[in-house]
């Protein structure tokens, strides 16, 4: 399966997309703060990035779970990254 390859801020947004429909469920977890992927280098199941620290919610094992599923799904590129910098710094000139 191929990877989609978004930048830091396409992937938190879609892991806190993903956690939406389970916040009207688990009372809490809509107040999670995302924070932004870590990259890595690969590791054996060809995923490049991780999250942490999504603070004390009591969630952990539900989070960790739509955090691993995006990993499956994404690649981190700081390529992409750039690229959004670089369009944005266009728009706004």
């Amino acid at each position: 399966m191929s990877k989609k390859v978004l930048s830091r801020e396409q992937i938190r947004q879609e892991v806190q997309q993903r956690l939406q429909p389970g916040a009207s469920a688990l009372t809490g977890l809509a107040a999670i703060a995302i924070p932004m992927p870590k990259s890595h280098s690969l590791d054996v199941h060809a995923r490049n990035w991780d999250m942490e620290e999504f603070g004390g919610t009591g969630y952990g094992v539900y989070v960790r779970k739509v955090v691993d599923e995006a990993r499956r799904e994404f690649f981190l590129s700081d390529a992409a990254d750039r690229d959004e910098i670089l369009g944005d710094s266009f728009a706004h000139s």
